[in-house]
């Protein structure tokens, strides 16, 4: 069992492209966070070409980040090893991988179904990864939750970070239904803003983060606006939510939490939240505000 203050990121492999980019992602995300890194191969049959092309692979991440990962090989299925290894786990760190498609329509991609059954931070790395992330948004509810989802962003954010929270025009719809006024709807759609804008601060002031962080304010689709808002800004990570509500509950996804995943380009965190909107669960240590 991992014994490390801030719990080691695990990422499983198989020696081949997607795995051995998040691998790289990974020991990126080890670096920047000061945590251990352990590969995770899973053996379904015997693959000396893989058991070597994992060695070397260990190697060069040695060399080239200064991070040693452990590798670690077991037998069995790759889905319910890597659920097991993942409970000790600070963060698990996957690969865009893609099984048979009827079977993803039905149960999900194995992405998804990780995601599911994890109660730890899951990273799903799209993009290559050549450097630590420049830009990241974080789109969040206006609830305590989104306290450790704007620190664990700001750990990973070099340059820029945008948190996002995308209001329901809701108010307007049935204002416009009783005819009120253009001039109010906008005079309300402001004051919404404005109240949603403070409440934004607010929160990042809480998550140690009170310098440097740009808020944004939008109406509509919450993951259409955050998939707006990460071509825009062209971010490298979105940082979303998942409420955790036991297994049965869990079999879907949230929508938000799906769309998002599916549609977008850049690589995607998503944190576990409580079930209840306002509980607030003590995050891992890495999502707390950096010291100093």
């Amino acid at each position: 069992m991992n014994t490390h203050p801030l719990g080691e990121v695990l990422v499983p492999v198989d020696g081949f492209g997607p795995s051995t980019n998040a691998a790289w992602r990974a020991a990126l995300v080890a670096r920047d966070l000061g945590a251990p890194l352990r590969l995770l191969h899973v053996r379904e049959g015997v693959h000396a070409e893989a058991d070597a092309t994992l060695r070397r692979l260990v190697l060069e991440i040695g060399e080239r980040t200064g991070v040693t990962p452990q590798l670690d090989t077991v037998a069995g299925k790759v889905l319910e090893q890597t659920v097991r290894a993942a409970r000790d786990a600070a963060l698990l760190v996957i690969g865009p991988r893609r099984g048979n498609p009827l079977r993803a329509m039905v149960v999900g991609t194995q992405a998804e179904q990780l995601i599911r059954l994890c109660r730890v931070p899951v990273l799903v790395v799209k993009k290559p990864a050549t450097a630590g992330y420049r830009r990241v948004l974080v789109p969040v509810e206006l609830v305590p939750a989104a306290r450790p989802m704007i620190a664990a962003a700001a750990r990973l954010a070099r340059d820029g970070l945008e948190v996002l929270h995308a209001l329901q025009p809701g108010d307007e719809i049935g204002m416009r239904a009783c005819e009120v006024p253009e001039w109010v709807v906008r005079r309300q759609r402001q004051r919404a803003a404005d109240e949603a804008r403070a409440a934004l601060h607010g929160l990042i002031a809480q998550a140690g983060q009170p310098r440097g962080v740009r808020t944004m304010v939008g109406f509509g689709d919450a993951a259409r606006l955050a998939l707006a808002r990460e071509a825009a800004m062209r971010a490298d990570l979105l940082v979303i939510g998942k409420r955790t509500r036991g297994l049965l509950a869990d079999f879907f996804l949230g929508s938000v939490t799906q769309r998002v995943l599916a549609s977008a380009r850049a690589d995607v965190l998503v944190l576990p939240r409580p079930a209840r909107a306002g509980a607030v669960e003590a995050p891992p240590a890495w999502m707390s505000p950096a010291p100093g």
